[in-house]
């Protein structure tokens, strides 16, 4: 609805040292449910040694791999393709690269086929490039074909005759994943066949996560260093992968590679309550043939946590500028359960805002805003994990990481911040209540509801975007843009929409103070938790991907939940920010009635 207005990037782009081996207490154990796939970009100007590079900065990424499995809990190597330069032309090229890649077969503790791997075939694989079926890929298959694989506890299968198209089946962290690869088909020689091969596997495999590598999918981002500056666009054969795809629940990454000149991209894109992340990672265009740049990819499963590092094993350099090391949310966004989630340990965090300084339940924990500000926390920064933030509304301005001041709308405006556009990223945006207009820096105002409403953004149809959205007491019918308009509740009760069944999508959902009933929509039993006078503040507590009903007792100055338990939380009702401020504005209106 809303394009990006503002970009918040913090570009610290720093090379840090690291250690080639893992060493005793640097690197502490992965927990049993976090584990690591290691990627390789292209490694064409390795194999080839020119553009300055050399074979060793390949091999090198492999040793370094082999030599941190165990502290980085590394289950599975992926190569984006672009393995050689010059294809069937070069058959040394690719005899460099079994050598470089071969180390991974010798038989481990517990792997006796080795550490898993696998390859996907980029234009500069296939002779002459650029072409899926008139090309040959004859040395691929001789050093990386179907007789090499086959047999492989890990080894699914292939497309078509050879392996330039294959899948693998893995398991790590007490779940199933299934790695599908597509070749590189610019010319669209078979892209569709291809695409239906996948969907298939998907089908098949429904209980498996997955992860697509193929060589080219994405673009890099528009801004170097930035993974918040906007989204990188799809190349063709990437929209057209996508476009086939969403519908499978089960796939959530996608990795690629030939895009050199700025070397990184990311994007996600959220469809029927599921989003799929999309990252480039290819540093060929840099010296020495891409400086021996690889990336370590971290699932935590526990924290919902995704979290990306690149590095360089041949240099032993850590990239930290944004786009190089990042940390995302795995499964669960925060546009649906993933809210209020200030550590991005996948958990609601309790928050209070006073004075301007934010709290926490045990201590103070930053300070943002002033005395009489409206507290407006969300993913401003970074994909998932909230920040503070304020509106001050006698000035019209938002307040968010800084203390620099971002005017929009006009005094006595309400703050509505969300994700408009679907990018993981809270757009700033404000709803007037008495012309019930919606605004955005940069945009037209567009009219939505009526005077006496209560403004409830949210996405409710699972495309990672947010509708502008209002609950009209009088009627009590939520009209959702775009969506269309449904009759629930009843006079008093309080609109609460979050995700409380974990579909990736808002319900529509009010609390009942009179009675303490929590109701949803479609839902066949209300939950009973709170009463008139105590703040209704639901969120995902327990990680479990699902919100649940939650409420601050002032009185007894604990947060209660619907499983029985409470905790202390030494806060006043004002400043409990554990609730959009439109809904709470309009609760402590009504209890003063």
């Amino acid at each position: 609805m809303y394009s990006k207005f503002l970009r918040l990037s913090f570009l610290i782009a720093l090379l840090l040292p690291f250690s080639t081996q893992a060493q005793k207490g640097n690197t502490p154990p992965k927990a049993k449910n976090t584990f690591s796939i290691a990627v390789i970009p292209d490694t064409q100007y390795n194999t080839e040694e020119s553009q300055g590079g050399t074979n060793k900065l390949f091999e090198t990424q492999i040793e370094w791999i082999l030599a941190n499995r165990e502290a980085e809990n590394i289950v599975y190597v992926a190569h984006l393709g672009d393995i050689t330069d010059k294809g069937d032309s070069k058959p040394e090229q690719w005899a460099n690269a079994a050598k470089a890649m071969y180390p991974l077969e010798k038989p481990l503790p517990g792997l006796p086929n080795g550490l898993p791997y696998g390859l996907a075939v980029g234009n500069h694989d296939q002779y002459p490039s650029q072409f899926a079926v008139s090309g040959t890929t004859k040395y691929y298959n001789q050093y990386f074909g179907i007789d090499h694989f086959k047999g492989r506890n890990y080894y699914g299968g292939y497309f078509g005759k050879d392996n330039d198209s294959h899948y693998d089946l893995i398991s790590a962290g007490g779940i199933d994943l299934i790695i599908i690869y597509l070749e590189f088909d610019a010319f669209d020689e078979q892209q569709e066949a291809m695409n239906d091969w996948a969907v298939n596997l998907l089908k098949q495999y429904k209980d498996r996560k997955a992860i697509i590598v193929s060589h080219y999918i994405l673009g890099y981002n528009p801004v170097a260093g930035s993974n918040v500056a906007g989204q990188a666009s799809f190349g063709k054969q990437g929209q057209r992968l996508y476009d086939r795809v969403k519908t499978q629940s089960n796939v959530f990454l996608m990795l690629c590679g030939h895009v050199g000149d700025n070397g990184e991209g990311y994007r996600q894109d959220t469809y029927a309550g599921h989003t799929i992340k999309t990252m480039l990672s290819d540093y060929q265009s840099r010296p020495m043939g891409g400086n021996g740049l690889m990336r370590l990819l971290t699932f935590d499963l526990e924290k919902d946590q995704l979290r990306v590092r690149t590095l360089s094993p041949y240099h032993q350099l850590e990239e930290k500028d944004e786009d190089s090391f990042f940390t995302l949310p795995l499964f669960r966004e925060a546009s649906a359960s993933r809210i209020y989630d200030f550590d991005l340990d996948g958990k609601a965090d309790l928050y209070r805002f006073k004075d301007g300084n934010w709290y926490d339940a045990k201590s103070i924990k930053s300070s943002l805003g002033r005395k009489g500000d409206i507290p407006v926390p969300a993913p401003y920064t970074g994909y998932g994990k909230t920040n503070p933030a304020v509106y001050n509304a006698a000035g019209a301005s938002f307040y968010v990481a800084d203390w620099r001041a971002v005017p929009l709308g006009k005094p006595g405006d309400i703050p509505v911040p969300a994700d408009y556009d679907g990018d993981g990223i809270t757009d700033l945006a404000v709803w007037n209540p008495e012309t019930a207009e919606w605004s955005a820096a940069g945009k037209d105002p567009v009219k939505h509801g009526w005077k006496a409403s209560v403004p409830v953004p949210a996405d409710y149809d699972g495309d990672g975007a947010a509708e502008m959205a209002i609950w009209r007491p009088s009627n009590k019918t939520w009209y959702i843009a775009t969506v269309g308009n449904v009759p629930f509740g009843e006079t008093g009760d309080i609109p609460l929409p979050a995700d409380y069944n974990g579909d990736g999508k808002a319900d529509i959902a009010v609390w009942r103070p009179s009675t303490g009933e929590w109701l949803v929509y479609g839902a066949e039993k209300a939950i009973k938790l709170g009463k008139m006078g105590d703040l209704p503040i639901p969120g995902d507590y327990d990680g479990s991907g699902k919100v649940q009903p939650a409420i601050f007792d002032p009185a007894a100055k604990v947060v209660r939940f619907a499983n029985g338990q409470s905790i202390p939380f030494d806060a006043g009702i004002e400043e409990v920010v554990n609730i959009p401020y439109a809904i709470k504005r309009y609760y402590l209106d009504l209890m003063k009635k």
